[in-house]
């Protein structure tokens, strides 16, 4: 059988050279370019705030959120019926730990951002999103459980709060593990301060199922202020 070289017109080298060029080119390209849309997720901010007249806005340490600058900050909406919640769904990096705060401004143009420290959010897919008050500190409370999963499965909690999924497995707060930890799964969420929380844990499977732990949901009641940790194992 005659090689492509030696089928093909001397003239036409060139072009076909090319073609090969370019398919090589988009064929490397494409995937690249779909696994960066995959590392961003959409985040739900939700913050209940009383306005006179004002404009409620979230503003953060990350482009998506203005870089802290009052003018690039993104303005929350909110209806006659949901009033006093604000809410407005953001594009954040997976992964990232984004610093936040919410302020208000004037018909006039006056600014006032809430009087307490940063807020933080780590970025997971699927995680439900925050639900604040404005300017009330919230808890951030770290969870660890220890639990043995099969191939594929991941460890999520979920529980009675918007924070925690209100009981819907599609909403529950991811769990992360490594190596060198398992089988103790962790995971960090804010949650409202002096609030009872009943919550509990679940797996799913590679396939979409849930499995949930067994036994009475479980309960504990956030501090005041600062972080609360759980130390809890799969039953």
């Amino acid at each position: 059988m005659l090689s492509i070289r030696h089928r093909v017109p001397a003239a036409l080298r060139p072009v076909l050279a090319l073609a090969v060029l370019l398919a090589g080119l988009l064929v490397g390209t494409a995937p690249r370019a779909q696994a960066a849309a995959a590392q961003d997720t959409s985040v739900t901010f939700r913050v209940q705030a009383t306005t006179a007249g004002e404009t409620l806005l979230v503003a953060g340490n990350v482009p998506q959120l203005g870089a802290w600058d009052p003018a690039k900050a993104v303005p929350l909406g909110t209806t006659a019926s949901s009033y006093p919640h604000w809410s407005a769904g953001i594009q954040l990096p997976v992964g990232a730990t984004v610093q936040y705060k919410y302020l208000k401004r004037s018909p006039t143009g006056t600014v006032t951002w809430e009087s307490i420290p940063n807020r933080t959010l780590t970025v997971s897919p699927n995680a439900p999103g925050n639900h604040d008050s404005w300017n009330v500190s919230p808890v951030s409370a770290s969870f660890h459980a220890t639990a043995t999963t099969s191939w594929g499965q991941n460890l999520y909690v979920v529980g009675n709060l918007p924070d925690l999924g209100s009981w819907d497995p599609a909403k529950a707060v991811p769990l992360t593990t490594a190596s060198a930890a398992y089988p103790l799964w962790t995971g960090a969420h804010q949650l409202p301060p002096n609030t009872t929380v009943q919550y509990k844990y679940l797996k799913k499977n590679p396939d979409g199922t849930v499995t949930w732990e067994n036994g009475d949901n479980r309960t504990v009641v956030t501090p005041p202020t600062g972080t609360l940790t759980v130390n809890d194992t799969w039953r």
